[in-house]
Parts: C-alpha cells; sequence; structure tokens
C-alpha cells in the first residue's frame, strides 16, 4: 500500500481576513440594536446613574474622586463598624471614584450585628441581673458580646441584647 503525503485542501474558498480597527482614532459611542440604550463614553457628561439598593433610611451615594474610607465616615457622620457593615464589599483602603455605597443614618454607630440591639447598663445592673430582667442565658449574653468578659457588664457600659 502506498500512502502519499500530500496537506488536505479545503473545498472552500479563502475567506477574507477581517480589519482590524483604526487603533488611532478615539472611540466613539455607537448605535446599539434596537430598544436599548446607545453606550456613553467616561467623561462624556450627565450624571452617573445611581442603581444600588440600600436599606430604608440609608442613602445610596457614590464615591468622589480621592475619597478614602476615613473621608466617607467624616462626610455621614457615622463609626468605622456602622459603614462596614453596611458595606461589607466597601475597600477601606483605595476606593475607586464612582464606587456606590449605602450611607448609614447619620450618627448611627450599629454597635450591635444586625437583630440585636444595643443596651447602656444602669446603676446596680450586672451579667446575672440581665440574665434575670431579660430572660436570657450567661451564654447568649456573652456570645451577643464576644469582647466583654463576664465582669465587664457593669453600669454605664453598652452592650448587646439579641
Amino acid at each position: 500500500m502506498t500512502s502519499i503525503n500530500i496537506p488536505a485542501q479545503p473545498d472552500t474558498p479563502d475567506l477574507p481576513t477581517p480589519a482590524l480597527p483604526d487603533t488611532n482614532q478615539p472611540a466613539q459611542p455607537g448605535e446599539g440594536p434596537e430598544g436599548l440604550p446607545t453606550p456613553s463614553l467616561p467623561g462624556s457628561g450627565g450624571s452617573p446613574s445611581i442603581v444600588y439598593r440600600c436599606p430604608l433610611g440609608y442613602a445610596a451615594k457614590v464615591t468622589a474622586n480621592g475619597q478614602t474610607f476615613t473621608d466617607l465616615l467624616l462626610e455621614n457622620n457615622v463609626s468605622y463598624r456602622a459603614m462596614q457593615l453596611a458595606n461589607p464589599r466597601l475597600p477601606t483602603t483605595r476606593i475607586p471614584p464612582g464606587t456606590p455605597y449605602c450611607a448609614p443614618p447619620a450618627y448611627s454607630r450599629r454597635l450591635c450585628p444586625q437583630g440585636s440591639r444595643s443596651y447602656a447598663m444602669g446603676v446596680g445592673e450586672s451579667l446575672e441581673t440581665l440574665v434575670e430582667t431579660e430572660g436570657l442565658s450567661p451564654a447568649l449574653l456573652l456570645a451577643a458580646n464576644p469582647t466583654l468578659a463576664p465582669g465587664d457588664f457593669l453600669p454605664g457600659r453598652v452592650i448587646c441584647l439579641p
């Protein structure tokens, strides 16, 4: 048997090579498919549209150029924890301009996780008295306040009640 060493020839004619766009020309928005909005380029004017859902009482905002996480805390007068709980994916180092975020209500501290409330202990109150008056177990109170030891439940201390 004889083998023939000839490269295969396609039965289709040569296809034209697509032309590459001219890279020296700036990009221009063009007409999109029918029924879709025409895209716009950065810096083409207009205000950015915020499509960001925030909890009731929170304001949807966008970061400005050069704003830091600390700037957001000062501008909105909220605690670090409140801002971080409201925006868990918001970077605390470099924030790109135009990043959407939820601004907690002014003076919001959010000391306690969602589902619990803060409580200022009064005169004569301790972990033991809270267990009795609130009907909670010591373990539940300590779990809701992971940075406190049993002896830290003193009058004037703000704690979290589950």
